[in-house]
């Protein structure tokens, strides 16, 4: 019988701080004795920039938000090897991700707050405005990318439903007047391989410009199927992405960019390991499988596309800017997979889904004036989602006579087939303004109306003949909702703020794709967010410190239960949670060309009323599913010129997860992990040259189980590589 303290691994992760002390102290001792150049810029500035962000969609300081934000520039994505979300991660103090199985089954947690593929997402992702509708989405390539900038908390009014945890804002690079061009290649462990390149400049000078980017990657698996099977191991990989951009000002007052991108990714699929929880485990067939090898008969294999189309201006209306953003974005995947997880012939999963999204937002924003003037803005928001997917079960010679077998003595296939609808709108708006010269208060509010709709079937194929054919009743739901938002921030001096703010958020209702007519429909996930914090500058220290407190009532939380009969997850309203937290960011300029980050997120997200439907389990008191007591992370680079036209760098991150539970009831306990990533090069004028590791210490952690079907998959082990680029 286990415990709320056993684990998933008998094996100690390994404790990568002392490591990580030592290179620091490395970097701080040759920063000593090779002082850098005088007048050295870049990452050796020895004054503070502000930083310029439009996380409430106009420009600002980002000291002035009032909220909790995480900002990364172009070059600081760059040196910390920022190439997808999980990379993203490990510099976002609160914000973990992974994927658990395929590119598809992607996991984002925001402050303890899931977005994961079975429903609606928690937090938003936009890029360049467009929103990317689902947590299936998340996993793309982020190249070309000019400044990432992460808003923390509730941010329903500007942005809407699906925001209650935050929201992630990636800008690509814009084109200009400035002829830019580079490539690059890197090689790596497990024969990975990649390149990317951009270009960008002027067509009619002032007046068009484009941009053309792309990036692609190849890598085998770093997993091992002990059991002989057609198709390649585990969770190899390749494909790639492109954009193009063309950018046309025509004059001072309008700026006009429209862009076409898309990606596309082939790999493998479920390379799940067995673990003591597998029901073919519990019965002795089969024995657990060891870490980073399984035991399946058929390799999984998922292809992916996902591309779309995007129209952006900012017209100046006298003192005022109206922008508009149309989006469109078009996803489709289809996966093959053993969904057994054994060696025997039981069970394959076959699955596609189809799925559009529109958007339309315009919004109009008043002039940038004086302290004390107010400073607003109001939009309209429309959006328009369609879907169809098809789960195709079938059950094989290995499942004849089995209780989890509807064709019982025979074999078949049941397929189901989904389509569903989602669409609404929403107005908006939010207005700040000065009292007291030092005070500044802001209040918006948001109203949105949606409708969901729903149609399935089920068809049963024996294979001794015959079809049958079940309709379900169609479903549909409407959901509406007020998010306001409240804030007051105190300008103690020109470089300290404090602030405390209010906010709602909501997760929409929807549907389950599973036979179980009493779970079929869930509601909408509500949430109130309390927040202090402060934004302390040190010009002379050269430092930057955040820090932010926050409690989180959520209503409704919607948790992820599997059922073993239909073999697919489902969800269900778990009753009241929260989330309680302290949040701290640190950016030190230790000395010229010496730089200091950091940051720390210590969570308590429990259930506060939830019992299990199925089992009658009172969860209440336990931590809630997956999320991570704490996590942080801390990077150290440095860079100062050798010998002329050539620079040499390094940077060394340590990013660390706090214990997690894989289930409500708190029984299976994976603990604590560290990983630690270097990197060391030589930059010159046109050409740069670097060494790395991931993982450096080779920290073995488990990323996800599943403990209804008792199947887990390891994080990747260490990887080393080189990479080399070009500017032209």
């Amino acid at each position: 019988m286990e415990t709320k303290e056993d684990v998933l691994n008998t094996r100690t992760p390994t404790r990568c701080i002392p490591c990580f002390i030592f290179t620091a102290l490395l970097f701080t001792i040759s920063s000593g004795c090779f002082p850098a150049h005088a007048g050295e810029t870049g990452k050796g500035l020895t004054t503070m920039e502000a930083i310029t962000v439009t996380a409430h969609k106009r420009s600002q300081d980002a000291r002035d938000v009032p909220d909790s934000i995480t900002v990364l520039t172009d070059m600081e994505i760059e040196d910390a090897s920022v190439t997808d979300m999980e990379s993203l991660s490990y510099k976002v103090p609160g914000l973990t991700f992974n994927n658990f199985g395929s590119r598809r089954l992607s996991m984002t947690f925001m402050r303890g707050i899931k977005s994961m593929f079975t429903g609606e997402p928690a937090t938003g992702v936009y890029v360049d405005g467009v929103n990317y509708a689902k947590s299936y989405m998340f996993d793309f390539p982020l190249f070309d990318v000019e400044h990432i900038e992460v808003l923390k908390g509730s941010q329903g009014t500007l942005y809407g439903k699906n925001t209650m945890a935050g929201v992630i804002n990636i800008h690509t690079r814009e084109p200009g007047n400035d002829r830019v061009a580079r490539t690059g290649s890197e090689y790596g462990s497990e024969n990975f391989m990649g390149v990317n390149g951009s270009v960008s400049g002027p067509i009619i000078r002032d007046r068009l410009f484009f941009g053309l980017a792309g990036a692609g990657l190849s890598k085998d698996s770093y997993l091992e199927n002990d059991t002989a099977a057609p198709g390649e191991d585990g969770r190899h990989a390749e494909g790639g992405g492109g954009r193009l951009k063309l950018r046309y000002t025509p004059g001072d007052n309008l700026d006009l960019r429209l862009t076409l991108d898309g990606q596309t990714h082939d790999g493998g699929a479920l390379p799940l390991r067995r673990t003591e929880r597998n029901a073919l485990v519990q019965s002795g067939s089969l024995d657990v499988d060891p870490a980073y090898r399984y035991s399946h008969d058929f390799e999984g294999t998922a292809e992916d596309s996902f591309w779309g189309a995007s129209l952006n201006a900012d017209c100046r209306l006298g003192n005022h800017t109206l922008t508009w953003i149309s989006g469109f974005r078009d996803y489709k995947d289809r996966e093959s997979v053993d969904s057994d997880f054994s060696p025997f012939d039981m069970t394959r999963l076959n699955y596609a889904w189809d799925e559009e999204t529109v958007t339309q937002e315009i919004r109009l924003a008043s002039p940038e004036s004086g302290p004390d003037a107010v400073t607003w803005l109001a939009g309209v928001y429309y959006f328009y989602n369609d879907g169809d997917s098809s789960q195709e079960h079938l059950y094989r010679s290995g499942m004849v006579g089995n209780p989890y077998n509807p064709f019982g003595s025979d074999t078949g296939t049941r397929r189901f087939d989904f389509a569903g609808e989602n669409y609404g709108g929403a107005l908006f708006g939010q207005a700040s303004v000065r009292v007291f010269n030092d005070f500044e208060l802001t209040g918006g509010l948001r109203y949105e109306h949606q409708k969901a709709t729903m149609e399935r079937t089920r068809t049963d194929t024996p294979d001794s003949g015959g079809t049958s054919r079940l309709v379900y009743p169609d479903a549909a739901n409407t959901f509406d909702n007020l998010l306001p938002k409240a804030s007051l921030a105190w300008h103690l001096t020109p470089h300290h703020r404090v602030y405390a703010t209010f906010s709602c958020g909501q997760r929409t209702g929807g549907f389950n794709t599973t036979t179980l007519s009493e779970y079929m429909a869930y509601d909408a996930e509500e949430s109130r967010l309390y927040e202090i914090g402060a934004k302390l500058g040190f010009p002379d220290q050269r430092l930057n410190l955040s820090l932010a407190g926050f409690y989180m009532d959520i209503d409704q939380e919607q948790v992820t239960l599997f059922n073993l009969e239909t073999n697919t997850p489902y969800i269900v309203n778990a009753g009241q949670s929260h989330r309680l937290g302290l949040e701290a960011e640190l950016d030190w300029t230790l000395a010229p060309g010496l730089t200091l980050d950091a940051g720390l997120t210590l969570l308590q997200a429990e259930y506060d009323q939830y019992s299990d439907p199925a089992l009658g389990t009172d969860y209440e008191g336990n931590r809630a599913f997956s999320v991570p007591n704490y996590t942080f992370n801390v990077g150290v680079g440095y860079r100062r010129p050798v010998w002329p036209g050539w620079d040499v760098m390094g940077r060394a991150d340590l990013a660390g997860v706090g214990s997690r539970y894989f289930d409500d009831a708190n029984s299976v306990r994976e603990g604590a992990y560290e990983l630690v990533n270097l990197k060391l090069g030589l930059e010159g004028d046109h050409m740069d040259i670097y060494v790395w590791a991931r993982n450096l210490l080779d920290c073995q952690y488990v990323v996800f189980e599943n403990t209804s079907k008792g199947v887990a998959e390891d994080g990747a082990p260490r990887t080393l590589g080189i990479s080399v680029r070009y500017r032209f």
